[in-house]
């Protein structure tokens, strides 16, 4: 392993020497730009840790929030158990709750609904095609805040506020980014796949479940991490449809300001914000390679 590593390195090297002086140069700026822009991501969230691991007295009477931790309060983390809560009774682990059924409901009742409605644009010949192609792609340029007044009173009407036996109906988009991105991954896949199944005898069904579906695992699963990390640091679905059931990102939203009247607070606010991007952080981590591994595979053989 330790050999392949080196060899790799000493090819890298070899390539980037054969570059004219001015592609080198231009590669190293490019280079100090990136990893400049990776340290700015990185150091909002390192200061977020460190200060999480402060006391309130480290803290509240520091006059550098910048400065490295002497304490190491692991305490504060557990405190988020009992002492983060919002509206004076929803206790952490109900808001974890409420973050886990709203994303993987959301997750599936999306991207079930924009896999048929892609399906049925790229593969099928009907009348209003186009309208509905119009439709997919007026949606992406119109912003929430154009939409937003009439779709709470749509949905208000429709008793899905406050509802979660309801409101995943509102999710079922179809519409949406993930039926854009699989409408072209659709439209270029090969029609010998579905003619082949047809004359098998195959429905429909079992031609996108069982011929078509497994082809765009990878795309499946890019779709999910993305739409799972947007879903589950949003906060404005649970505060508009849902305040009932408030998530992490509304309880973190609400207890922003709450945290500012107790004495550590303010540690125990940056404690839940760590604790509540691991699973976006497990996410990226275990499928990273699997998407970047298979993302060009396909079924035809040459």
């Amino acid at each position: 392993m330790e050999q392949t590593k080196k060899t790799m390195r000493f090819q890298a090297l070899k390539k980037f020497n054969q570059f004219s002086l001015g592609v080198r140069i231009l590669l190293i700026v490019f280079f100090l730009f990136f990893l400049i822009e990776a340290l700015i991501q990185v150091i909002p969230f390192i200061w977020v840790i460190n200060n999480s691991l402060k006391t309130a007295e480290e803290f509240n009477y520091s006059d550098n929030s910048m400065a490295l931790t002497s304490t190491w309060a692991i305490s504060n983390y557990l405190k988020v158990f009992t002492q983060f809560r919002v509206n004076g009774e929803v206790l952490y682990w109900e808001m974890v709750w409420n973050s886990t059924w709203q994303t993987f409901v959301y997750l599936f009742v999306n991207i079930l609904s924009s896999l048929f409605v892609a399906y049925a644009l790229a593969k099928f010949r009907f009348p209003g095609k186009g309208l509905f192609y119009g439709i997919m792609i007026f949606t992406q340029t119109i912003p929430i805040i154009g939409t937003g007044a009439a779709a709470y009173k749509l949905k208000f009407e429709l008793g899905m506020i406050n509802n979660p036996w309801w409101i995943w109906f509102s999710w079922a988009v179809g519409f949406d980014y993930s039926a854009f991105v699989m409408f072209g991954t659709f439209q270029g896949i090969s029609r010998s796949y579905s003619e082949s199944a047809e004359l098998d005898g195959a429905n429909e069904f079992q031609i996108l479940f069982q011929i078509i579906v497994p082809q765009i695992i990878p795309l499946v699963l890019a779709l999910l991490v993305t739409n799972f990390v947007g879903r589950w640091n949003d906060y404005a679905t649970s505060q508009i449809n849902l305040y009932n059931y408030p998530t992490l990102a509304y309880g973190m939203y609400l207890f922003q300001t709450a945290s500012s009247w107790s004495e550590d607070g303010k540690v125990v606010y940056y404690a839940s914000l760590v604790m509540s991007a691991i699973p976006g952080v497990l996410m990226y981590a275990c499928f990273q390679g699997l998407i970047i591994n298979n993302l060009s595979v396909g079924g035809l053989k040459g």
